[in-house]
């Protein structure tokens, strides 16, 4: 414990001596990062190492505080109700914040209320993937085949409410077509049962699936986002693939409303000039996760708000109701 801590501080010394970076006195101590997920899953990983880079801009540790649960409002909800004074930020994924107030208005935090956006950091997706014995290479096999066995087919994701959830959902009504909808507690536990033939069809993770993607051992035949990932390009979108397009998936980072302006404005510049650097944007390929150009504040409040209504007009289609 005490060597960990030395290092810690080391970093922060470090930092501090290179860049004296602070904003009207902030950070003066630790800051506290806040991840709704548990420890080594994409979200988690990623925000590790932003924390470490901004660490070594502003002269201070930023400390991790994983707080999984209820959909990623445990974490939110911590750093919503914070003290608004840049000590407590949000590293989430847009399944953790956009996607559950578009299944549930009446959560206890409103995302647009209670949390300043600063700035969104990747965009991506899950694979719709199949096991290697299922004679489907597209997405339009997949609908034929539901087609012409009705009631048959069976497809996993990660939990009810999921973004590959709602996606599949929406994809299936379009084209009048219903299969059974198997949750997981995770996509490591779909990929597990692809790669082992206990279901045909499901949604994993793009990064984690990589190794048994190049093995065979799983056939990705579309990304649910508007962008190809950068290790798999010849993985389709819906849209590319002919179909209707879907929202996106993001990670990205938050304080609680209130937080100076000025603070937000740096934590924006130094991540987004984080991920145009060529160490951050191999971080976010290594990940296959796609990169695309950074946004303000206030843009990131806009996209925020325009995928809130995609889904919501999901859930609302499909009368979903959370559980």
């Amino acid at each position: 414990m005490g060597i960990a801590r030395t290092a810690v501080v080391s970093i922060a010394c470090l930092g501090a001596a290179a860049h004296s970076q602070t904003v009207n006195g902030w950070p003066s101590k630790p800051v506290k990062l806040v991840v709704p997920s548990g420890a080594g899953g994409q979200t988690d990983l990623f925000a590790r190492y932003v924390a470490e880079s901004l660490a070594k801009v502003y002269g201070q540790p930023f400390i991790f505080d994983n707080k999984p649960g209820a959909s990623g409002t445990i974490g939110a909800m911590a750093v919503a109700k914070a003290a608004p004074d840049g000590y407590s930020l949000l590293f989430t994924a847009s399944t953790f914040s956009i996607v559950p107030a578009a299944l549930n208005p009446q959560q206890p935090y409103d995302v647009f209320k209670d949390l300043a956006p600063i700035t969104q950091v990747g965009v991506g997706g899950l694979f719709l993937a199949v096991s290697p014995e299922m004679p489907i290479k597209s997405v339009k096999d997949l609908f034929e085949l539901a087609r012409a066995n009705p009631g048959k087919y069976s497809y996993g994701t990660t939990g009810n409410g999921s973004t590959a959830h709602l996606i599949m959902l929406s994809q299936l009504a379009k084209q009048g077509l219903s299969m059974t909808h198997i949750p997981y507690k995770s996509s490591a536990e779909v990929l597990r049962d692809l790669v082992g033939g206990v279901l045909q069809i499901g949604w994993i993770d793009t990064s984690s699936s990589l190794s048994m993607i190049q093995t065979g051992k799983v056939r990705p035949i579309a990304i649910g986002s508007t962008h190809r990932m950068p290790l798999s390009p010849d993985v389709p979108t819906f849209i590319d693939a002919g179909y209707a397009p879907t929202p996106d998936g993001w990670l990205g980072f938050f304080a609680p409303t209130g937080t100076p302006e000025p603070i937000v404005r740096s934590l924006n510049a130094e991540v987004n000039k984080l991920m145009r650097s060529e160490e951050g944007n191999k971080r976010l390929t290594t990940m296959n996760v796609a990169n695309p150009p950074p946004l303000t504040p206030e843009q990131f409040a806009q996209r925020m708000r325009a995928d809130h209504q995609a889904w919501r007009k999901i859930v609302l289609d499909n009368k979903l109701t959370p559980e």
